[in-house]
């Protein structure tokens, strides 16, 4: 048991105070337990998963989602070991985590530095004590929300969890602070910038996501009427109905041909960690603006704000006038570059099926996709109204992500539905955790596209000319697994009707899976497209 003053239950308040309202992970026999017992005497709820992976992927969703940090417990030894992937999450794609880990060891027996494992990609590591653990948690949090957000990582011993709290600082209000102020001669050369251009077009990064960041965009892209391409953690932030959103940005092929018709590119919160590595292809100057001062952009830039992006817009709106773009030379470019990540086959296709399920759904319905070839289609054919509207890695750009990231976003917005498009290969990854969605009954629909292959290096392997070797498995009912893991699912053919098996699963409010065969024969066609 713990007392109200031990190091436990003041990480507990601490992690309250900020917002914090659950828990994930797989708890080991140490620290996890104290901070099980001291979250639920506050409310906090601890929910149980099949993997360390996915336990960090769902915390790292949920900071995402709410900006508060997302919280995952692991054991000592091979439950940190298993958690690196889910941090490195967190590291690329910019989210506030904490991660507690018990211990470390007492013995040689599951020893090893664990600081020193997440050191490459946690912003932060360190151990706890009730010497300094009041304010150790609250420099974690605030470490954890700090620009860039991501990860930190604390050790924890079952002792000093249980131990009287000695640390005699007072518990400080440790947000963020609000960016900068705009520097008064960079917005003036970004005003000459912007007055010379007549053919911008706006590129936009996930650092739009946030505040008061999306109205700026609406209303510079609205006062510019220029064309506006959004990276894939970015997608939403310009609603896609807006006239002037033509689509994706990756830094590849398929945007090619409108950006570099651009006499100024506007980077609008684009973070490098978001885009394919390269040379950047582009002549066109840069005028960079992000909240604050960060990375090398993709080259240098001819002009940059630094600070909030609603106060870089303000800084340089009297200057603005509508671009020479025309509706319909935006709106061309758009339709081409829809059709040409369209995903042709027979029967079930990736675009097909996930046209259909947009259709199908509510309109505020999230969803969330895993790595692989049919990313392409789920970005390209689903329609996002606002900030993660779609969730994806895209920095790290792990598989067996969809799942958890779906079961994250209903724990966090419980009367919101969710659709998880995955591949056969990415669910394999975490098929446990269709359990977990059942237990805490997650209105989450899995939809799988099967071609029963790792499709995208499968498409790779045959442009190098290689053998077809290590891609393809050996077909799995994944239906009939979810059924015996407590799921309602359908198995649907490769040309047997999905409308009536996608109504009857959104209907279900509660976890459901499709598991749909599909053609992808179109996937190579569509990766030249995107890519060259």
């Amino acid at each position: 048991m713990y007392s109200p003053d031990t190091l436990a239950e003041t990480i507990v308040c601490a992690l309250a105070a900020r917002g914090v309202r659950r828990m994930f992970g797989i708890p080991g026999g140490g620290s996890s337990l104290d901070l099980i017992d001291a979250a639920g005497a506050r409310g906090i709820e601890f929910v149980l998963t099949r993997t360390e992976t996915a336990a960090v992927i769902m915390a790292s969703v949920t900071g995402e989602l709410t900006g508060t940090p997302g919280v995952a417990l692991v054991g000592v030894g091979p439950g940190a070991a298993s958690s690196v992937n889910g941090v490195a999450y967190a590291c690329l794609e910019r989210a506030p985590l904490l991660l507690f880990t018990d211990g470390p060891a007492s013995s040689l027996h599951q020893a090893f530095d664990q600081n020193a494992l997440f050191a490459p990609i946690t912003k932060n590591q360190g151990r706890l004590r009730p010497a300094d653990g009041r304010g150790g948690i609250e420099s974690a949090i605030e470490i954890a929300l700090a620009p860039p957000m991501g990860p930190v990582q604390m050790n924890l011993t079952a002792a000093d969890a249980a131990a009287s709290i000695t640390d005699s600082a007072s518990s400080t209000d440790c947000r963020v602070s609000d960016a900068g102020r705009i520097d008064r001669s960079a917005a003036e050369s970004a005003r000459e910038l912007l007055k010379a251009s007549r053919r911008p077009v706006i590129i936009v990064g996930l650092e739009a996501r946030y505040g008061d960041a999306p109205a700026a965009l609406l209303k510079l892209a609205d006062a510019l009427s220029c064309p506006v391409l959004l990276t894939y953690k970015a997608k939403g932030v310009l609603p896609d109905t807006h006239p002037g959103n033509v689509g994706m940005f990756t830094g590849a092929l398929a945007e090619a041909e409108i950006v570099g018709n651009a006499d100024l590119i506007i980077l609008f919160g684009l973070d490098p960690v978001e885009l394919i590595p390269g040379t950047w292809p582009y002549d066109a100057p840069i005028l960079d603006l992000f909240p604050y001062d960060h990375f090398d952009c993709p080259s240098p830039p001819a002009g940059r704000l630094i600070g909030s992006l609603a106060d870089a817009v303000t800084a340089v709106r009297d200057v603005i006038e509508a671009s020479d773009w025309t509706q319909n030379e935006v709106g061309d470019h758009r339709d081409r570059l829809r059709a040409r990540l369209r995903c042709a086959g027979d029967g079930h296709t990736s675009w097909s099926v996930v046209e259909q399920t947009r259709q199908a759904a509510p309109v505020d319905c999230r969803a969330t996709v895993d790595a692989g070839a049919h990313m392409f289609s789920a970005f390209s054919a689903w329609v996002a109204r606002e900030p993660f509207g779609i969730l994806k890695s895209n920095g790290l750009s792990t598989m067996g992500y969809a799942l958890p990231a779906a079961i994250a976003s209903s724990l966090a917005e419980p009367e919101r539905s969710v659709v998880a498009f995955t591949g056969d290969g990415g669910l394999l990854m975490c098929l446990g955790e269709l359990k977990t969605a059942v237990e805490n009954d997650c209105r989450i629909v899995v939809v799988v596209l099967n071609d029963s292959a790792l499709s995208l290096i499968d498409i790779k392997q045959q442009r190098q000319r290689r053998q077809s070797r290590g891609v393809k498995y050996a077909p799995a009912d994944f239906a009939g697994i979810a059924q015996a893991l407590g799921c309602r699912a359908w198995q649907v053919g490769a040309t047997d009707d999905l409308a009536s098996v996608l109504a009857a699963a959104l209907g279900v409010g509660g976890p459901a899976l499709i598991d749909v065969t599909i053609d992808p024969a179109g996937y190579p066609d569509q990766l030249v497209a995107l890519r060259g």
